[in-house]
């Protein structure tokens, strides 16, 4: 069963009471008051922090964060802007969100980035199921899966980690 990574979009602290979630994806639009309080709060309680967003690399950086997950999917050259990443960013997690193709999936991992995610909808999810098998039978990279769509079925992804809104996590259903 894949680790869930909460992808918080608005702003609840009583999220950090739940023992099982052991990181959270901080949406780098987030007001800085409640992320100032929310990461002070999760560090007392050794849970991993990572920014997302528009602002991701300097939210990391104002609130000492663990890491971050950069969106490459649109990139005109992933792997260029990715190595440029690794090297800045040598001490921290770092995540790549892909495009849904082997070949770019490839190329990232060459970079050594701690996870790869790809992104997953309803429309078109058992193609991303397969990809996801492949590539987590190849690489020793961890995979994790970015759902963008509540309803979505997970079942049978073999990923290392879902990213969900923490809106989704009381009612979402991974079960194989």
């Amino acid at each position: 069963m894949p680790k869930f990574i909460l992808y918080i979009t608005e702003p609840d602290e009583s999220l950090l009471s739940k023992h099982d979630i052991e990181c959270f994806l901080l949406d780098s639009s987030l007001p800085e008051a409640f992320c100032h309080r929310f990461v002070q709060e999760a560090k007392t309680q050794d849970k991993l922090i990572l920014a997302y967003g528009v602002k991701a690399q300097e939210m990391c950086g104002k609130y000492e964060l663990d890491g971050l997950l950069l969106d490459l999917s649109k990139s005109e050259n992933p792997a260029v802007e990715a190595k440029k990443l690794r090297e800045k960013y040598k001490n921290k997690i770092l995540g790549f969100i892909s495009r849904n193709r082997r070949h770019e999936a490839m190329i990232l991992s060459e970079i050594e980035p701690d996870f790869l995610a790809f992104r997953i909808w309803q429309q078109g999810q058992e193609s991303l199921k397969e990809l996801v098998n492949w590539y987590n039978e190849l690489f020793l990279i961890q995979s994790a899966v970015f759902v963008e769509e509540q309803n979505v079925d997970c079942t049978n992804l073999e990923t290392d980690n879902l990213i969900i809104k923490s809106s989704w996590y009381k009612d979402f259903s991974c079960e194989n």
